[in-house]
């Protein structure tokens, strides 16, 4: 039953996982907000849906390469 729990569980990142994972700027995160990457508040912060978020960068011509070593860093 746990496994199927995890399994069905969606991962969210906070702003420092993606600037830590990606070596970006906050600037950066929030300028992929403004364009419309998925994210959610959470009381006063934001989370960001992994899987959601590696679908919209690759969706966006991710050219930076973005998407990919967020899904190789925390094991996609």
């Amino acid at each position: 039953m746990k496994a199927e729990q995890e399994k069905n569980t969606e991962r969210y990142l906070s702003t420092g996982d993606l600037m830590d994972t990606r070596s970006i700027s906050r600037s950066t995160v929030y300028r992929l907000m403004a364009k419309g990457m998925p994210n959610i508040m959470i009381g006063s912060v934001h989370r960001f849906p992994m899987d959601q978020v590696i679908t919209w960068l690759e969706e966006q011509n991710d050219t930076r390469g973005i998407a990919e070593n967020i899904g190789e860093s925390l094991g996609r």
